[in-house]
């Protein structure tokens, strides 16, 4: 296990812009997916058969675009999304709300151990000996979608953790997607209700792959350019954020990120610049 505090070069630089950032995180597995392109597949704990088909199939058909998947290690969604992605290209990355040595639930240690032999990774900002309380699944909620660049619900009833996991991805500007599901259903209410108010209806991984920018290393930039833009995504940053994570000077970044726009890179939008 490995302490990363919010200082390191290596803290994931999408957790960083969120308001609340935890000071450190404790980390075991492989470190490179924490700067990955990445989503976070979250839903009920007693999901449908419906359900946990589809969280294992869009975590497995993402991961084999290298998109990271990420989730709480929970039962249900959690536990099958985990699954779907954990031998794909993208890995997924288990968001715990204990700390490593109180793994919660325990009977999904076998999960937990299967995830790290398969080059996925598991994080937490608590400390190793901390158990867990029902009042730190928010507050982990906050990482599993600080961490992505979006949000999928599969299923979650009426004032669930999917429902917070989905407000707080709004308030930090990510992308939300929802598969649709039958009104009957009471785990059907979050991603129903969500779509009602503007989230994304998706059917099929194409509707997701949509929002994410290209590899970076398929677009052949010029050095001064990718040193800019593998900090930039769908979500907005700002030029002092941008020459913080770089150590450039103001100046230099405005000048780089106007000739990005201009070449039609990246836009500059309400709260910094996203890629296009």
């Amino acid at each position: 296990m490995r302490t990363i505090n919010l200082s390191y070069s290596i803290f994931p630089h999408n957790l960083k812009k969120i308001k609340n950032a935890p000071n450190k995180i404790y980390v075991e597995g492989n470190e490179e997916l924490l700067n990955k392109k990445s989503l976070a597949i979250v839903g009920t704990r007693s999901p449908t058969e419906y359900g946990k088909k589809v969280a294992f199939n869009f975590a497995k058909e993402l991961s084999n675009e290298n998109i990271c998947i990420i989730s709480g290690l929970a039962d249900g969604i959690d536990s099958y999304a985990h699954l779907g992605a954990k031998s794909g290209k993208g890995g997924t990355i288990a968001v715990l709300g204990c700390g490593f040595n109180h793994i919660y639930p325990e009977h999904n240690l076998k999960l937990y151990k299967e995830i790290l032999e398969e080059g996925g990774c598991i994080i937490s900002e608590y400390e190793p000996e901390e158990k867990y309380k029902s009042e730190y699944f928010p507050a982990r909620n906050r990482i599993i979608s600080g961490l992505a660049m979006g949000v999928l619900i599969v299923e979650g009833r009426y004032r669930s953790g999917s429902s917070i996991t989905a407000r707080i991805a709004i308030e930090q500007n990510k992308e939300v997607f929802c598969i649709p599901s039958n009104i009957d259903s009471k785990t059907g209410y979050v991603p129903n209700e969500y779509i009602k108010n503007g989230a994304h209806l998706v059917t099929c991984k194409e509707d997701i792959l949509e929002y994410f920018p290209k590899e970076k290393e398929e677009m052949q930039l010029a050095p001064e350019y990718l040193e800019i833009y593998k900090y930039m995504s769908k979500i907005p940053i700002s030029v002092d954020e941008i020459a913080r994570l770089t150590d450039l000077s103001v100046a230099s970044v405005n000048e780089r990120l106007m000739l990005m726009e201009i070449e039609g890179l990246i836009r500059n939008v309400s709260g910094g610049y996203v890629v296009i």
